[in-house]
């Protein structure tokens, strides 16, 4: 009932399925890539207010710091000067600065024993005239102007210095510098008539700020970058969205494997229904060739050929049983193949396989040779199914010959294992396949879908169980147009005594 629908993937449906996994994955990665950029550009948006508010903290505190102790002890003053009501109304007239008005003079603070009072004053024109820009120190004594000039100066530093500090513990490592700008007729202005062009190469601009009430002069500050800080912060919600994209396109990568390999699997099957029969045929045509030879060549009067063949004929009909045999276990895909152990000799039963091949082979123009060791090589092992085992062997040899096949079957062995090796000069197996080959049903693609071979498929899938059965070890070795060689490793039995 399975076949139908996936064999049906085959035809209109199948060829939409590729390009829409593909689209599918395209969209998921397209809307990740939209959320993330919107989601950038507002966390880029908060990080740049968080660094403008953070230096009108530093600002706020600088400012209050350069009044002196005698100011920043007075516990209603400082209550006051901190506040974020305060910080916000010392913003606004700090950037509020026109070509009509202009702070006319630097805050006072006056403390008295009972109260303090902080002056601010503003000097406003008529439109048209521009109002003059006092200057820093302007009106003070040369000793008070030093004084004055010595707290600026350290102001600045204590600025500086908590910039540094606040810019650490948030976690921004870009360059950075304080921009210094000082009061004129035309507004604030810095020192740099180049500055504008310069500013632009740089991500964040802080509005200007004053840092003490000694001084005229603002600060900006000016960073090259805060991609980085972003980033860092988006760090959670770009793994997270990652992962999701991976995990995406880690599913429909093992949908599409198990699709592709129930696919091949369901077109294995429909195939194994034509091949078996063409499996099935050839021990009977070899057992109808025999008997035939029989007859034509009268071997009745031949008692020695004529055994000869009766043998040959009754190997066939072994293989043909258990051909049979394999077809019924395909029910039973998990159970693993059931064993007769016995004191088997692999040279021995190579050459009977050999010999009961020697029809075939010589229909093919095939020649086989046997390479024995000295040594006896004995495995407790199942006699049946390791005969099947160098049947199938020996028989895709045949099949897949492209010149007269030369095989060479070595058996060699030590003190813990048997090696058989079977070697052709067959056109030999490409390598993405050769890991494959050993699978139920598969069978290498040709052009066309079309095999010149007729196969079941499952030859080398049971020569793999059977060896695996037996504690043993097949490995493939092979080159295209230069043949293959089959290794085969089994446990040698143990003598006693």
């Amino acid at each position: 009932m399975e076949l139908q629908p996936i064999c049906a993937m085959k035809g209109s449906q199948a060829k939409y399925i590729y390009p829409l996994v593909v689209l599918s994955i395209l969209i998921s990665i397209g809307l990740q890539i939209v959320w993330i950029s919107q989601f950038f550009t507002d966390e880029k948006q908060r990080t740049s207010n968080e660094i403008e508010d953070l230096v009108a903290v530093v600002a706020q505190k600088s400012t209050f710091i350069s009044l002196g102790h005698e100011y920043t002890n007075v516990a209603a003053l400082n209550n006051f000067m901190l506040s974020p009501a305060w910080r916000d109304l010392y913003k606004g007239y700090s950037q509020y600065n026109t070509k009509n008005v202009v702070l006319s003079k630097v805050i006072d603070v006056e403390a008295k024993k009972d109260s303090s009072t902080v002056y601010l004053e503003f000097t406003f024109k008529p439109r048209g005239q521009r109002v003059s820009a006092p200057s820093n120190f302007a009106g003070l004594s040369a000793e008070v102007q030093r004084k004055d000039k010595k707290l600026d100066s350290l102001s600045l530093l204590k600025f500086k210095g908590t910039i540094k500090k606040s810019l650490d513990s948030l976690g921004l490592h870009s360059k950075y510098f304080v921009l210094m700008s000082a009061p004129s007729d035309q507004g604030f202005i810095s020192h740099d008539p180049n500055l504008d062009k310069r500013l632009k190469s740089y991500e964040f601009v802080s509005r200007r700020f004053r840092y003490s009430y000694c001084s005229r002069q603002k600060v900006q500050l000016v960073i090259s970058s805060v991609t980085g800080l972003v980033l860092f912060k988006m760090r959670y919600y770009l793994l997270s969205s990652f992962l999701m994209v991976l995990v995406v396109a880690v599913a429909f990568y093992f949908i599409l494997r198990l699709m592709i390999n129930r696919r091949m699997y369901a077109d294995a099957r429909v195939a194994f229904t034509s091949n078996m029969t063409h499996e099935i045929k050839t021990p009977i045509a070899t057992v109808a060739l025999a008997l035939e030879s029989i007859s034509k060549y009268e071997l009745i009067n031949d008692p020695e050929k004529m055994e000869r063949y009766l043998n040959m004929g009754k190997q066939e009909l072994q293989r043909l049983s258990h051909l049979v045999e394999k077809v019924l276990s395909l029910s039973q895909e998990d159970d693993q193949i059931k064993l007769n152990p016995v004191f088997y000799d692999v040279q021995a039963g190579l050459a009977d396989v050999i010999h009961s091949m020697e029809l075939p082979l010589k229909n093919a123009g095939a020649v086989c040779e046997l390479v024995v060791s000295p040594e006896p090589c004995f495995i407790e092992g199942d006699a049946v199914h390791l005969t099947t085992v160098f049947f199938n062997l020996i028989e895709n040899a045949i099949k897949y010959a492209l010149d007269p096949l030369k095989l060479i079957i070595t058996c060699s062995c030590n003190d813990d294992w048997i090696s058989i090796s079977f070697a052709d000069n067959g056109p030999g197996i490409p390598e993405i396949y050769q890991q494959k080959i050993f699978e139920r049903y598969f069978r290498i693609p040709q052009p066309g879908q079309t095999h010149p071979v007729k196969g079941s498929g499952l030859g080398l899938n049971y020569v793999f169980g059977v060896i695996q059965s037996h504690h043993g070890t097949i490995m493939l070795k092979s080159e295209m147009g230069l043949g293959s060689t089959f290794t085969i490793k089994l446990p040698g039995a143990k003598y006693e005594g």
